[in-house]
């Protein structure tokens, strides 16, 4: 990966009157200093970067830096509090004794 491009580059551009965006290349306007992740990072971790970070998307990387996918913010807070409802029917069963003899 050699660089992503966000809303926020775009209007960077238009906002500095740097021309037409028709007529610039991808290269000139990405940011190049990329923050990824990793498929083995625990989600936790990755929201605490994006949230550090301010984004909202984070590329997902392999160890060659090849692009897998993108977590997004929302879908990873909604991975994580289906993860504690998990845990608090589990928990919750086990202290009613259900299933437990």
């Amino acid at each position: 990966m050699v660089g992503v491009i966000t809303k926020t580059d775009v209007v960077r551009q238009v906002a500095q009157g740097h021309g037409a965006l028709d007529s610039k290349r991808v290269s000139s306007v990405m940011t190049k200093t990329v923050t990824s992740c990793q498929s083995d990072d625990e989600l936790h971790d990755v929201l605490a970067l994006m949230k550090e970070k301010g984004f909202v998307h984070i590329p997902v990387v392999d160890k060659s830096a090849h692009p897998h996918g993108v977590v997004n913010a929302r879908d990873a807070l909604q991975a994580l509090l289906r993860e504690v409802k998990d845990e608090e029917l589990l928990i919750r069963a086990y202290v009613m004794g259900v299933g437990y003899h």
